[in-house]
């Protein structure tokens, strides 16, 4: 029980310093926390990301297993892009007293924040365990 809650926070602490490094590099992602303390901010957002890309994801990635096989696994990376639109949209209208996110209406941009945003977390991962 406590690995698993430990592994909870690690996931949450690492989003938020993901979203933090996209938002600071100016990484076609655009975070304003209106909170009055930037770290709790981050930790919150790192902490509903954790939501959003592990429970829904999972669910969508169920959902779509026979697609996903067909595709040769590509329509991860569309699930990947998917997740981080509903991300912005659940963040600017249900959390927008916390912060709003904005992601570049690229398409092609946001598909490379979704690879980075892969990347970085298993990487972060593979370090801090």
């Amino acid at each position: 029980m406590r690995k698993f809650i430990k592994d909870i926070l690690l996931s949450i602490i690492i989003n938020a310093i993901i979203l933090y490094w996209l938002n600071y590099y100016q990484f076609w992602i655009s975070i304003e926390t209106t909170y009055w303390n930037a770290i709790e901010a981050y930790l919150i957002l790192g902490f509903i990301f954790w939501i959003v890309n592990f429970w829904l994801k999972k669910i969508i990635s169920l959902i779509s297993f026979p697609l996903r096989r067909l595709s040769f696994w590509l329509i991860s990376i569309l699930i990947n892009v998917w997740i981080l639109y509903f991300f912005e949209n659940l963040i600017n209208t249900k959390y927008s007293d916390i912060a709003t996110v904005t992601l570049s209406w690229d398409r092609i941009r946001v598909l490379i924040i979704s690879v980075v945003v892969s990347i970085a977390y298993s990487l972060l991962s593979k370090l801090l365990k």
